[in-house]
């Protein structure tokens, strides 16, 4: 099933931007999480009752079901994690809601808000870029209580990420020296680069992601200078007596040879291919957080 496709069909309402569909499904409010990392469905229903055994009981029935991979009643809150397939349709979804529904009303659960703990009405609400389900009074309280963000240094930010790069850097060339160019250095340059911008910075902001990215993508050919320039000072050294920086300077020289130019060009287009691939993922975790921290909204 694609993404959030036909939920208006059954009544709910579609936010995109928040990768989330919400209604009512027989006096219960559902909220339905887009997981976009894992392509996967999170179904939510808050509710209240006395006997949380037989709640459990049901919890673990319901991973019989060949669409559902987990599920969990914890803190009020049931969440259903759903596998989602080309055969899967919204109507399956309806189905368990409508299921979990009538359970509800048989054993005398009720809609709850998860952070007061009363039975009471609940609103689907974005904080700090989780889709959750809570009251009016809790959501307000929530933003009320948002604590304000630190400011972010700049250049102590910058210096962090160069300082962290190093640690990149090293991994690179202990690598090349091995006769490898892996994916997983570029990775690790990229999240010293927004480690050391987010420990010396304060936090890391969205301008933040960016500078370390630069960062990281300067410091990979940096990195392959260095480990051509020791390359060069072991190679010579069976034949000269040649000091490091000596070697170091030779490198412009060695550039003009067309087959170490392909050599390296090779090196770094793989290394920042591999580094995009082995790094997408975090780098988009890192801009959603950096976008949505400190952001609560009322959907619905």
């Amino acid at each position: 099933m694609k993404k959030l496709e036909g939920f208006e069909q059954i009544g709910f309402k579609v936010n995109k931007e928040h990768h989330v569909a919400y209604g009512m499904i027989d006096g219960f409010k559902y909220l339905v999480n887009f997981l976009a990392n894992q392509k996967q469905y999170s179904i939510m229903l808050t509710v209240l009752g006395d006997n949380e055994d037989i709640l459990t009981t049901y919890m673990n029935s319901l991973e019989q079901n060949p669409i559902v991979n987990w599920s969990f009643y914890r803190d009020q809150t049931i969440v259903i994690n759903i596998k989602n397939t080309n055969e899967l349709t919204v109507t399956d979804l309806e189905s368990l809601m409508k299921n979990l529904s009538a359970f509800c009303h048989t054993n005398g659960y009720v809609q709850s808000c998860p952070h007061c703990k009363e039975e009471k009405g609940v609103e689907v609400c974005s904080v700090n870029g989780e889709n959750v389900l809570m009251c009016s009074e809790c959501f307000e309280n929530t933003t009320a209580s948002q604590p304000v963000e630190k400011p972010v240094n700049l250049p102590m930010g910058i210096l962090g990420a160069l300082v962290g790069s190093l640690i990149g850097v090293a991994v690179w060339v202990i690598i090349y020296k091995l006769g490898y160019v892996a994916g997983i250095t570029g990775f690790i340059m990229s999240v010293c680069c927004f480690k050391g911008y987010e420990l010396l910075g304060g936090r890391i902001d969205k301008k933040g992601v960016y500078i370390a990215l630069v960062i990281a993508v300067v410091m990979l050919a940096f990195a392959e200078m260095v480990a051509l320039g020791l390359e060069i000072h072991s190679v010579m050294n069976e034949y000269y007596s040649i000091g490091l920086f000596d070697a170091f300077a030779l490198i412009p020289t060695f550039l003009g040879d067309s087959e170490i130019v392909f050599g390296v060009v090779k090196d770094l287009l793989s290394g920042y291919l591999l580094m995009g691939i082995a790094s997408f993922s975090y780098t988009r975790n890192i801009h959603h957080m950096t976008k949505t921290s400190g952001v609560n909204e009322r959907l619905g």
